[in-house]
């Protein structure tokens, strides 16, 4: 009689001890599952940051404005600032300069260089951003060769001129081959690129505004409006005229 209630408690013990341990691996289970479940969105997340993200690649803003009899605009100077990258990340704002164009709107020309999505989805680390570079502004009633060449002195995008700090390598080859990629399909298609092609971007400007071009991660140019930032307009306004009396009082 005692060995059967030995044997009794012994098979419920060791049913207390099964369902125990299941419960246990079902928790740890579930928290491992709910772990990586954690990770995977964290991962998702980053790869939609990469691919709708973008950089700011130049400001403008309306120094003044010459209109005509009849109210029309016949001719807008412009305040042009590129920005280059430090290794850090941070924005380095390149020196100004002053374009003048006819008419209210001004064309923004250049190359944009998109990779191909998986290198943008993985953050690679010399193709995880498409490629912009500046090449002139013009206006709609000026052919693009007879605008105003943002090229720097060597024929390169000011972004890659030396004394604005060490360009980076691969984007000084990939300029030097600009041509070459976009006859040759394959050759962008060797070095990861998906698109490689003339971009314009316009907008008819106005004083007071500050104006954006950002390039897209996974796309090309933005030309947009920003209302509201008349700290940045002004100091862009006293430092073109700092400018314009260096300027005169050196000759």
């Amino acid at each position: 009689m005692k060995l059967g209630r030995g044997i009794f408690w012994v098979v419920v013990l060791a049913t207390f001890i099964a369902l125990a341990v299941n419960l246990a691996q079902q928790y740890v289970s579930r928290d491992a599952q709910i772990a990586q479940l954690k990770k995977e969105k964290a991962e998702l997340k980053s790869v939609i940051k990469r691919l709708t993200g973008r950089t700011r690649q130049a400001q403008l803003v309306v120094d003044g404005q010459k209109i005509n009899g009849r109210g029309h605009v016949v001719q807008t100077t412009i305040l042009w600032r590129e920005f280059t990258y430090s290794r850090n990340g941070e924005a380095v704002p390149l020196p100004l300069k002053i374009i003048r164009i006819p008419g209210d709107e001004p064309y923004i020309g250049g190359y944009v260089l998109k990779f191909a999505d998986s290198f943008v989805e993985a953050g690679d680390a010399l193709r995880g951003k498409s490629i912009g570079f500046f090449t002139g502004i013009f206006s709609k009633s000026q052919a693009p060769d007879h605008g105003t060449s943002l090229l720097g002195r060597d024929g390169v995008p000011r972004v890659l001129e030396p004394q604005h700090g060490p360009p980076n390598p691969f984007a000084l080859m990939l300029w030097r081959k600009i041509a070459g990629l976009i006859r040759s399909r394959h050759a962008a298609k060797a070095l990861g690129l998906q698109v490689v092609e003339r971009q314009y971007v316009a907008k008819p400007v106005r004083p007071g505004i500050l104006y954006t071009i950002y390039l897209q991660n996974d796309g090309g140019f933005e030309f947009i409006a920003q209302k509201g930032r008349s700290g940045i307009i002004n100091r862009l306004l006293r430092q073109a005229s700092a400018d314009r009396s260096k300027s005169a009082a050196s000759k």
